[in-house]
C-alpha cells in the first residue's frame, strides 16, 4: 500500500477542533490566526544520516517550515535535497515529510507530544510510508525523553527511542551560547527494521551522540553549527546495510540557519 500525503483539509479541521471557543463577536478565522506563528531553517549537512541509515552519504540541503497554534497544534514541511549525482538527482528533493502534531504538557508536569508524519520520496523509487508518534519528555537537567514511532502503512512496525539532553554554558565571555549535548539510542521491531535496514529482527538499531553550538543573531534568527557520530548496534543489521551497499558507522557535520516571525 502506498503511503499517503496528509490532506490538507485535516489540519483545518483539527485547528477548528483544538482552536478556543468562539464568541459572538469573533468569526473562526480570526480565532484561528490568533497567535499563528512561523518558524523556517535550512540546513546543510555532510550527509544525511536517520535512524543510523546513511540515506545519503554526499551533502544535502534540508529545508523546514512549521506553522503553530497556541494551541499545540502545529504543521511541519520538511524536505531533503541531493546537493551531488551520487543518486543521480543532484539539485532535485528525494524526501519530503509532512507532520502534523500537537503539544501539550500532562497533569504530571511532563511535555507530551503526539501527531503523524507522512514520508515522500519524489524522484526515487523508495516506497511512500506513514507513522503516527508520541514522547514524553521527563525533563531535569538531562532531559530524558521516550518516544515510539509506528508505522501503520509499509513497515508495519515500531521504533522506540530514549534520548537525553544537556546544556554547558561556555567560560569564554559573558553570555556566551551554551554548547548542547545529546545522545539517543534506539530500537525497532522486525517489522520495522525489515522494511528499513533489510532485516526482519527485533534489535536495538542505532546508537547517536553530537554536539552543537547555539548562536544567536538578533532577535528572531539563530545559527547552529553541529556534528553527530551514529553507528548502528546489531550486527544483523549492519551486514544488511554493509550487502546494500550502506555504511553502518557514520560522522557528520551539519549547520542549520533558523528564523521564526
Amino acid at each position: 500500500m502506498k503511503g499517503r500525503l496528509i490532506p490538507f483539509y485535516l489540519l483545518a479541521v483539527c485547528c477548528l477542533v483544538a482552536a478556543p471557543a468562539v464568541t459572538a463577536q469573533e468569526s473562526v478565522p480570526d480565532v484561528l490566526a490568533t497567535g499563528i506563528s512561523t518558524a523556517m531553517d535550512l540546513a546543510y549537512v555532510s550527509k544525511y544520516i536517520w535512524r543510523g541509515i546513511s540515506l545519503n552519504p554526499d551533502p544535502a540541503y534540508q529545508p523546514s517550515l512549521t506553522v503553530s497554534h497556541p494551541t499545540g497544534l502545529s504543521f511541519n514541511f520538511w524536505a531533503s535535497a541531493d546537493t551531488t549525482d551520487v543518486s543521480g538527482n543532484s539539485g532535485e528533493f528525494t524526501e519530503i515529510d509532512y507532520t502534523l502534531s500537537y503539544d501539550w504538557t500532562a497533569k504530571s508536569g511532563h511535555a507530551m507530544n503526539a501527531g503523524i508524519v507522512s514520508y515522500t520520496f519524489p524522484n526515487t523509487s523508495a516506497s511512500n510510508t506513514t507513522e503516527v508518534f508520541g514522547s514524553m519528555c521527563f525533563g531535569g537537567n538531562l532531559s530524558p525523553t521516550l518516544a515510539i514511532n509506528y508505522d501503520f502503512d509499509e513497515a508495519d512496525g515500531f521504533y522506540a527511542s530514549f534520548g537525553t539532553s544537556y546544556e554547558c554554558p561556555m567560560p569564554w565571555k559573558q553570555k556566551a551560547p551554551a554548547m548542547g549535548f545529546a545522545a539517543r539510542v534506539g530500537y525497532g521491531s522486525s517489522g520495522h527494521n525489515g522494511f528499513n535496514y533489510g532485516a526482519e529482527t527485533s534489535a536495538l538499531t542505532d546508537f547517536l551522540i553530537g554536539v552543537s553550538l547555539p548562536i544567536q543573531i538578533g532577535e528572531k534568527v539563530s545559527m547552529v553549527p553541529s556534528v553527530t557520530y551514529t553507528r548502528v548496534i546489531d550486527g544483523e543489521l549492519r551486514d544488511a546495510l554493509s550487502a546494500a551497499g550502506s555504511d553502518s558507522t557514520n560522522f557528520f557535520a551539519g549547520l542549520t540557519v533558523s528564523s521564526s516571525f
